[in-house]
């Protein structure tokens, strides 16, 4: 079970480029300033970093897509 907590910082590794980099340099290190559990900071160590830079890249240009219209 993961916290409210957990799901904001996930979300935000989507859409912040800043943090995404300085959590892929230091997943631990991150996890645990944003107040992350052990076991939710342990859940993101092994987390599919292409998949994450792929979902973050497609949601980016979906953000675009919608700030400039179709």
């Amino acid at each position: 079970m993961t916290g409210a907590a957990f799901e904001v910082f996930l979300a935000r590794l989507y859409t912040d480029a800043e943090l995404r980099r300085r959590f892929l340099d230091d997943p631990t290190g991150e996890a645990s300033r944003a107040g992350l559990s052990a076991e939710e900071t342990q859940s993101l160590e092994g987390i599919d970093r292409l998949g994450l830079e792929l979902a973050a890249e497609s949601y980016r240009r979906k953000r675009v897509r919608r700030q400039t219209g179709p």
